[in-house]
Order: structure tokens, then sequence, then C-alpha cells
């Protein structure tokens, strides 16, 4: 896929880029999606997020038993039963899917389950989350593309746990997921956490179904019993956004994005602050529409620690920033759907730029100039990946292989970021 832009696209160009309107996030509607399925009850959710993650989540609950329907943007789904397998769970690569699900199967599932999905889905740590699963009964038996779970014999009446969630917040919500169907109170507690602003969102959304979770450092209690079925509207995606957010950075126009929360606890919407510190104009249009304005004045200086998915998109942008960059609190994204940390850095130089990569967790970048006649860049399969490749592209253009990586959670991006550029 070309990346090459008009002329009148290009870095440095005044003007307007055209409004966007992002998906639904992915991060919640899965947690929307699980909760409607613990909650007792009829829920309605509008603005779900469509793709690849979140289907593979609503095809999976389908095979739970979970009558599920879909009409017109809104998925009404009967849930506060016992998951009963109807045959093997297929995941495709979806992370949240996975760690999400687990723990309440683990807990509460009639039978055993099969799950399967894309090889690196397994690939992916689970023992932090697997080991107190175990502690309390279950059996995960790994075989060839996925695994058995055994379920406990008897669901447990509460949970006080601790967790090694150093790896993954994931681990903990996925258990106050499950925690919140149990009848009575439970506590989870841990020593350190990646990512801890996904801690609070799980908070928000289990508050919204009822259960009135407290989180504290190292420390959450989930009421047990006091899920309710809702009719809610799920809000756009903040790692959706970040790519055009930047682009307005990139090539010093302003653009509109929305529907956006601007109280939400989603660790992306730092976005705004890491552009704004960098020189950028923020400005809230409407309630639900940010305003960005570039151009980038500085380089960036980021710790993402508790977002960072943001990490390749800012990357990119270091790359064509006007000084150099260091982003910082990366040591997640190994673990993502591919190394993420080495493939920004080999983006960057894909770019032009040089990537240093120090201690596992820092990455520091200084622009430059790619060289002519480059090859294709490879995202890996993976969506952020692409995303941070179209950003990198308003510069200097290039080819993309497989751009439809983006399926997985933005399957419209393609066509979205040329309605961007008036392409």
């Amino acid at each position: 896929m070309h990346l090459s832009l008009p002329e009148d696209t290009h870095l440095g160009t005044k003007g307007t880029l055209l409004p966007v309107c992002v998906p639904g996030s992915k991060s919640i509607t899965n947690r929307a999606l699980l909760l409607a399925a613990l909650a007792p009850g009829m829920s309605e959710l509008q603005g779900g997020l469509e793709a690849e993650d979140t289907r593979w989540m609503r095809q999976a609950l389908r095979g739970l038993g979970f009558a599920l329907e879909e009409r017109a943007g809104t998925w009404s789904l009967q849930g506060g039963r016992r998951p009963q397998a109807e045959g093997p769970l297929w995941l495709g690569a979806s992370g949240t899917t996975l760690r999400f699900l687990l723990p309440w199967l683990a807990l509460s599932a009639v039978g055993p389950i099969r799950l399967e999905g894309d090889p690196r889905l397994f690939e992916r740590p689970l023992g932090p989350l697997l080991e107190p699963l175990q502690a309390l009964g279950a059996t995960w038996v790994p075989g060839a593309a996925g695994a058995w779970l055994h379920p406990t014999q008897t669901p447990p009446r509460r949970l006080d746990l601790r967790v090694d969630a150093r790896l993954s917040s994931q681990f903990l919500s996925g258990l106050a997921l499950a925690a919140a169907a149990l009848p009575e109170a439970s506590l989870l507690t841990w020593s350190e956490v990646a990512s801890s602003s996904y801690l609070e969102l799980t908070t928000q959304w289990l508050r919204r179904f009822g259960c009135a979770a407290e989180l504290e450092p190292g420390s959450w209690r989930i009421p047990g019993g006091t899920l309710r079925p809702r009719e809610l509207e799920l809000p756009g995606d903040w790692s959706g956004a970040a790519a055009f957010l930047a682009a307005a950075a990139a090539t010093g126009r302003s653009i509109q994005v929305g529907p956006l929360d601007r109280e939400d606890t989603q660790g992306d919407r730092a976005m705004l602050a890491i552009l704004e510190a960098a020189g950028c104009g923020i400005h809230w249009a409407a309630t639900q529409v940010v305003e960005v304005s570039g151009p980038l004045r500085r380089g960036l200086d980021a710790d993402l620690t508790d977002c960072p998915d943001l990490g390749p998109v800012l990357a990119a942008l270091a790359a064509v920033a006007p000084a150099p960059s260091e982003l910082r609190g990366l040591q997640t994204l190994p673990l993502k759907e591919c190394d993420r940390l080495d493939a920004s850095a080999e983006l960057v130089r894909w770019l032009g730029g040089q990537a240093e990569v120090v201690g596992g967790h820092t990455l520091r970048i200084r622009p430059g100039t790619p060289p002519r006649n480059r090859g294709p860049f490879n995202p890996r399969q993976d969506h952020r990946m692409a995303f941070a490749a179209a950003l990198g592209g308003l510069r200097w253009g290039g080819e993309l292989e497989d751009p439809q990586c983006v399926a997985k959670t933005f399957p419209d991006f393609w066509e979205v970021w040329r309605g961007m550029l008036g392409c």
C-alpha cells in the first residue's frame, strides 16, 4: 500500500484537516460486553466497536450460551447465567477477550472449555493470571493452537488474592470483573502493576453496572452480588484517535476529533497532554469534540507507563519532530501483539531517524531523512504499527505491507485516514 500523499498534504502545509469520527473503544467495549453477560437481566449497549477483537468476544459469549442480538447499532444481551461452552471458543488474537474471559470461566463455567486462537495469543504472558486460578482448583492444559480450561468444581463465594500484575493490568481487571459476579465481596492486592490507568477504567465500568468497586494503591475491593443490567452508550476510542491527533502535530494543521469523553479514564487520553507539552494547541470545540492545532514545536518527552499503546504512534511522530525525543515506560511493549518496542525502533529507522532502546523501557529518537528507494515497512500484523506508519508517511511516504491488519480494532482506518486528508 502506498503511504505517499498529494503535495498539499505534506508537513508544513497550513489549513485544516477534515473532522474525524473515531470508532468505539476496544477496551471499553469488551469490558461492557462481559459485564452485560455477568449482570442478571437485559443490557443494551450502543456505540460498541465493530472490529475483530470485539467480534471474537461477542462470538465467544454466544458460544457460551448467551443470547446476544445486534440491530441498528444496538447490542442486546441477556446476562446472569453460568457459562457453558457448546464447542471450542475461537478468540483470534484478542488479549482482552482471553484475559477477561479466563477468570470468569475458571471460576463459574459448567464443564471444561476449549480455548483457541492465533499462536501469538498464547505466547503472550498468562502465568500470573493462571497461578491464582489454579490455586482455587482450576486446571489449564495447553496444547497445539490453544488450551483446555477445567473450571473449579464449585464456584467460590469470594476472592482474596494477591496477584503479580507487573506484566499486565489485564490480569487484575479480568479477576475484578469475575469477582463482581460472586455473591460476596472480594479483595485483590498487588505490589506493582503495569498500566494502572486501566484499573481505573475497569472500576469506572464496574460502577456503571452497579458494582461500587473501591480502587486504592495496591488494593481493590469488589462488592459481590450488586451487578445490574444497563442501557449505555459507549464512548469513542482514545487509542484509535491517537494517530489523527498526531496528524495535526505533524502537518502543522488543526483537526477536530470525536466523539471523545473529556472525563474518560482511558489511559490514552494522555495524548492531549503530551501534544500540548510539545507545543500544540488543545481546545474542546464541543462536549465530545476536541481540536488539536499543530505544529509540533519541540521533541517529545513522555512517560508512557500508564499508556504504552501510544508508543508506536508517538515514536513515528518523534521521527518527524523538530528535535530529539525520549519516550519512557515502554517495558510492556515487547509483550503486545508483536514486540512493539523493537518494531517502533525499526519504524523510526525506516523513517530516517535514529532510535536507541535504553534499558528495555526507554526509546531515544533523533529525526532524520530516510534513504531513497527503501523497502516497504512491515507492521508485523499489528494494527498500531500500521497506524504509526501512516502517520510517518505524512512526511516521507513509503510502502506498507499488510495494511488490513488494522481490522483488529479499526477496520475503516484507511478510509477515515484518506477522508481526513481530503484524498
